[in-house]
């Protein structure tokens, strides 16, 4: 019975359960507990799956989210038959409610203490399996073959937005271009009970950046014609520009949950150092282009079709910038903890003002069909897909994690020799 194998494990973390939920919240148990043998009995006739649906997080909650649907999607071709799929919210509180009543409006969702019981028990099934754990890595390239987003706006919706945008005086809907920095700031305040038990979030201090450095990037796509609208929820400091098209919209008293949706959906391109809000025009097709993104092999960036540039990272002793293959060699091309890139001996420097209007420079190109890349731009992304996706220190097998995203050609020019 199902029942020997939950209470088991159940009864020895019962007290972590408690503290994590409260008593009231547990009492769902014995309900999850039959909802999940009836889906056990009824997977005999029919295929179910339970899909865990990281909500905590705007970035799991956009990417890994819509990834699930897609794969859903995909093995319904496969089967034949439509699968009974159950999306539970394994967080209490979602981290964009604007984006969890987009989601509710297209798949069957479960969410509160229920949900969370029927996750923690669903999991201990082995067989049949019908605990579906959701990923950010796009091993399959779903989000290339399915052009069209799973989420819509509701024309209301729509106009909402199209009237903000009218009123920042944008007069085209995707003629504008969402900047996302990642600070500290965001981690310090929104979790404060992790601070009060002294979490350290230090070792994500090598993703951060100072968004003093991205004014002249802002300003310079302001004066191709886009409007910028610098995105956040919680930052540390204001991006302060007085061309009239660069909008700090996380800072002024503009932001709201469904605008941060809305325009991430609807921008001409995104650029983001790499967290979470960046996973929304991802899931909605939009172009993006990673700047100061680290580590410079990661296996989510790396499957999605992406434009992306590195941080600098120099040899702590020479002052030189370390190759592609010195820092597979180290170590230091994979690593997610700031520690981690002092122990390899290596410096991790921030792209300068003017290699970030090179970037956003390229990528307004890029998007406006205007870029040509040269021959020799071409075999130099061709031979870093091809160190990417056949070096064993990245990759369980060649091409195991399909490599989509490319490194900026302005990027490749100004250092030639990371590829060496």
């Amino acid at each position: 019975m199902l029942s020997q194998v939950i209470f088991g494990p159940y009864v020895r973390q019962k007290f972590r359960v408690v503290h994590a939920l409260g008593f009231k919240q547990v009492s769902f148990y014995p309900i999850a507990l039959v909802l999940v043998e009836i889906l056990k009995i009824l997977s005999k006739f029919r295929v179910i799956r339970i899909h865990e649906v990281y909500n905590s997080r705007i970035g799991h909650f956009a990417t890994n989210t819509e990834l699930s649907v897609l794969a859903a999607r995909n093995a319904e071709k496969v089967l034949r038959r439509r699968p009974l799929n159950f999306y539970c919210f394994q967080s209490l509180k979602s981290s964009n409610l604007f984006l969890e009543k987009m989601w509710r409006r297209e798949m069957f969702c479960l969410t509160g203490a229920l949900a969370y019981a029927i996750l923690d028990i669903a999991k201990r099934v082995e067989k049949p399996q019908i605990y579906f754990e959701s990923t950010n890595i796009d091993e399959n390239g779903l989000l290339i073959m399915e052009k069209l987003p799973t989420l819509e706006f509701l024309n209301s919706e729509i106009s909402t937005g199209q009237k903000f945008l009218s009123d920042c005086g944008t007069d085209r809907e995707n003629r504008f271009v969402c900047l996302n920095v990642r600070d500290k700031t965001f981690l310090e305040k929104s979790d404060p009970i992790a601070w009060s038990r002294n979490r350290d979030w230090s070792y994500h201090d090598y993703r951060d950046s100072d968004i003093r450095n991205y004014v002249a990037a802002a300003e310079a796509l302001a004066e191709m014609g886009y409007t910028v609208f610098r995105m956040g929820a919680i930052v540390k400091e204001p991006l302060i520009s007085k061309h009239p098209r660069v909008i700090d919209y996380a800072t002024n008293g503009m932001r709201t949950e469904f605008l941060d949706i809305f325009l991430g959906a609807h921008c001409a391109f995104a650029v983001s150092t790499g967290s979470g809000w960046d996973s929304v025009p991802l899931i909605f097709r939009r172009p993006v282009m990673f700047v100061n993104h680290l580590p410079v092999f990661e296996q989510s960036a790396g499957t999605l079709d992406l434009i992306k540039l590195p941080k600098i990272l120099l040899d702590c002793n020479l002052s030189e910038v370390l190759t592609l293959q010195q820092l597979i060699e180290r170590g230091a091309a994979t690593p997610h903890n700031t520690q981690a890139y002092k122990d390899a001996g290596v410096v991790i420097r921030d792209l300068s003002s003017e290699e970030l209007v090179d970037a956003v420079t390229e990528m307004a190109q890029r998007v406006e069909g205007t870029f040509v890349e040269t021959p020799e731009q071409k075999e130099m992304q061709a031979k870093a897909k091809h160190i990417l996706s056949t070096h064993p220190k990245l990759q369980p097998s060649p091409n195991y994690y399909p490599i989509r995203a490319q490194f900026a050609s302005c990027f490749l020019n100004r250092y030639p020799n990371f590829l060496d």
